[in-house]
């Protein structure tokens, strides 16, 4: 955490917090609930045209059907080319951590115990500037290589980035 911090200071050109909601799609959207999300992110030049990435979130999601199981922790590190500070791909990492005893766990990875890759698209809107602070809204797209079907995962909400 402390090397991320120190890249971040010496490398990044803009800090941003990010906070939204998490919509599950295909499978999943039958099995997990929307859960809000929080994440953090930098971004550095590349060029004039485009710049790199690397963003964190996390989300404590709940199950649909197993009430009596307690959630599931999701974390997802993402790091990639943002182009003309609109739309970036990369690729992603993604865990979700829990009980591996719950019915649908291999629904969410959890069966094998271990996170998956996958890529990343995001569309990124800024609405207005501040003095130093960029205020907008960001989408991120996630396809996750997970067994026997691809995850899919769409999070949307707001930023605010120095």
């Amino acid at each position: 955490m402390f090397a991320l911090l120190f890249a971040g200071n010496v490398f990044c050109q803009t800090f941003s917090v990010e906070g939204g909601v998490n919509y599950f799609l295909g499978n999943l959207q039958e099995e997990i609930e929307n859960a809000p999300y929080f994440g953090a992110g930098f971004e550095f030049g590349l060029s004039d045209y485009t710049s790199g990435y690397l963003q964190g979130s996390y989300s404590y999601l709940h199950l649909k059907r197993n009430l009596d199981f307690k959630g599931l922790h999701q974390f997802i590190g993402r790091a990639g080319i943002e182009i003309f500070e609109i739309f970036g791909v990369g690729i992603s990492l993604a865990g979700v951590r829990g009980n591996s005893a719950t019915p649908q766990a291999e629904n969410y990875m959890l069966a094998s115990s271990e996170s998956e890759f996958g890529w990343d698209f995001h569309f990124k809107l800024n609405i207005f500037k501040l003095k130093s602070w960029t205020f907008g809204t960001k989408l991120h797209y996630d396809i996750i290589w997970t067994k026997p079907k691809n995850s899919h995962l769409l999070q949307g909400g707001i930023f605010a980035g120095y």
